[in-house]
């Protein structure tokens, strides 16, 4: 092999990622720098697999439309520290082979140099011993190897041998990685994807659905948090043209841990932020400012570090999985607590007019409850197509890990989305399981995460859908309404339908009773509301787990769980934000509260 094509490069970067994917929870395991909350195996991945997109969604197979494809494919689909890095790299990559349809052999060792140089410049303040580093020493390593290569292969091995190399001295360089004896995560993923494009090139097969996912054996019990801020914040802003040395500077005492990257092709402009911040509102601020924001992350680092201690504990030496978790957007599970759970979620779609919207994707929580507060025209939702989940499901099986899929669903009475699951698999035989909770929001979040845990732990799909099934008579919801408004129009007002028109002004509080809407009680405001909620649930929460969740209304969480705590003396409570299709159906002001016991 001695030159570098598009069709080449599409397949090297679909190696890479199949290889790094198999390896992501280990490298979760290993992630404690710039802070330690777990997810680095699973930003790299995602990011990569928005680069295998990119691969196959170029206009043409010229090996600069590839590479152009793959950069903005990457940038808008890249999580975390190491995957805007990834982006970054991409894009030096791109502008290196402009215009160029090949790339002799000589001139490969160029594309490494213009990816590394490409990552330090996005980056306000370079970290030596990370990833960073890595990327250099390999690209000043084959720079200086001269014309000396015979191949891609050799040169893709000497490459993967410096990586190594390089790795293993991370943990010399960085006191956070001596003090937990392990190397930097985001450099490992790295050196796994440059091995993976070696392996494919040297056996000219990928990792496929036997393969056996890769052990890992240094794991730190004990890790600190090194971030003195909170949230990790991540804003992806389409424009025109955009000035990544003045936002940069903007924003550089805002945070740390701060990455501007931008790709371009044609009219369309695209900058990512990447910044660890106690502020993310003031930061989104400034985004709107610059263009369209297309998505937002948000992630809480101290819950993800606490979350990441106890997997820590329990996590085994290999990382084979056989079951895999399917839910919808319906479940409203934060996106760090999916991630972390490895739990695939479906959107949903939410209408507007002409414009359907993918929950979650296409429209953030906040564009949503702003929409639907101002606009005059009331939104309709729609389950996701079979076909929709059919490439969830291929997406899944094709990480190669899995060998069956447990697709848990909201209610069927509630919605079609379980029927629509239950279409797509056909095509799957027996591989898929379907479960409907006759729940919805966080009380199919709980069974979703109950379900990944033992499904990590090795139970097999009977005993999982066993417990499902003892979960879903002993999951309750309680829920109350600032206006029944959107529960009448949405058409999904159950049995409470004659109770809703009595209760004169009072606010409901509502139950769903065979995965259908049933009222409950009714009080004035939302103190007497919780007495009441908290009057049907049990003494004691020995086995139980509890949940909160809230619709653009964030200031009663803390109410709540205060109450709660008082209660049963626990701070283990999840929270999130009812998300756009079922807010659509309960406005917002909604809360609901969440147990599921065992």
């Amino acid at each position: 092999m001695q030159y570098l094509d598009g069709k080449r490069l599409q397949r090297a970067v679909t190696a890479g990622s199949l290889w790094l994917g198999r390896n992501r929870e280990g490298l979760n395991a290993i992630n404690v720098f710039p802070v330690a909350d777990g997810d680095t195996g699973t930003n790299m991945a995602l990011t990569l697999h928005a680069a295998v997109a990119g691969a196959k969604a170029a206009k043409s197979n010229s090996l600069h439309d590839v590479a152009d494809s793959i950069a903005l494919h990457s940038l808008r689909g890249a999580r975390g520290n190491s995957g805007v890095i990834m982006s970054q790299y991409f894009k030096g990559i791109a502008d290196f082979v402009r215009q160029k349809d090949r790339l002799p052999l000589p001139e490969v060792a160029g594309v490494f140099s213009a990816g590394a140089e490409s990552a330090y410049m996005a980056m306000t303040e370079p970290k030596e011993g990370t990833i960073l580093t890595v990327l250099r020493e390999i690209a000043d390593h084959l720079k200086d190897a001269g014309d000396r290569f015979v191949d891609l292969l050799q040169l893709l091995e000497s490459a993967v041998d410096k990586g190594k190399v390089s790795l293993a001295e991370t943990k010399n360089k960085l006191r956070v990685l001596a003090e937990a004896d392990v190397v930097d995560a985001g450099a490992q993923g790295f050196v796994h994807f440059i091995d993976g494009i070696y392996r494919f090139i040297k056996t000219g097969e990928m990792a496929g659905e036997t393969d056996q996912a890769i052990p890992v054996e240094d794991i730190p019990e004990e890790v600190a948090e090194h971030s003195k801020y909170r949230y990790c914040s991540e804003f992806l802003v389409k424009g025109v043209s955009f000035d990544t040395v003045a936002v940069k500077s903007a924003l550089a005492e805002m945070g740390d841990s701060l990455i501007v990257a931008g790709a371009a092709i044609g009219k369309d402009s695209y900058l990512r932020i990447h910044i660890h911040t106690d502020n993310p509102d003031l930061i989104k601020e400034y985004a709107l400012k610059m263009g369209v924001l297309e998505n937002t992350k948000i992630e809480d680092m101290k819950a993800q570090n606490e979350s990441m201690r106890k997997w820590r504990m329990n996590f085994r030496k290999s990382s084979k999985k056989t079951i895999r978790i399917v839910t919808d957007s319906t479940s409203d599970l934060p996106a760090d607590i999916a991630a972390f759970h490895d739990i695939e979620v479906v959107p949903l779609n939410v209408i507007y007019g002409d414009r359907v919207y993918r929950d979650g994707i296409d429209m953030d929580k906040d564009a949503f409850y702003k929409m639907l507060i101002e606009s005059p025209e009331f939104p309709k939702t729609s389950q996701p197509s079979p076909e929709r989940f059919a490439e969830s499901y291929r997406r899944v099986f094709s990480r190669g890990d899995a060998d069956t899929i447990i697709s848990i669903h909201v209610s069927s009475r509630l919605s079609g989305t379980y029927n629509s699951a239950l279409k797509a698999s056909e095509e799957f035989s027996e591989k898929i399981i379907h479960f409907d909770t006759e729940s919805v929001s966080l009380g199919l979040g709980l069974m979703a995460i109950k379900a990944a845990e033992m499904a990590k732990n090795g139970r097999s799909p009977k005993e999982i859908i066993a417990v499902l099934n003892d979960l879903k008579r002993n999951n309750v919801l309680y829920f109350t309404l600032e206006t029944v408004d959107y529960l009448v129009k949405g058409g999904r007002i159950g049995r409470a339908r004659g109770f809703v028109g009595r209760i004169l002004g009072l606010k409901p509080v509502l139950t769903l009773v065979d995965g259908e809407v049933a009222p409950l009680d009714k009080a004035r405001d939302d103190e007497k509301i919780l007495r009441k909620i908290l009057s049907h649930l049990p003494e004691h929460l020995i086995g139980g787990k509890l949940a909160v969740a809230h619709a653009a209304d964030p200031a009663k969480i803390d109410f709540i769980k205060r109450a709660l705590g008082d209660k049963f003396d626990v701070d283990d409570i999840l929270v999130g934000e009812i998300g756009p299709t079922v807010g659509a159906h309960t406005g917002p002001g909604t809360w609901g509260l969440f147990f599921m016991k065992g």
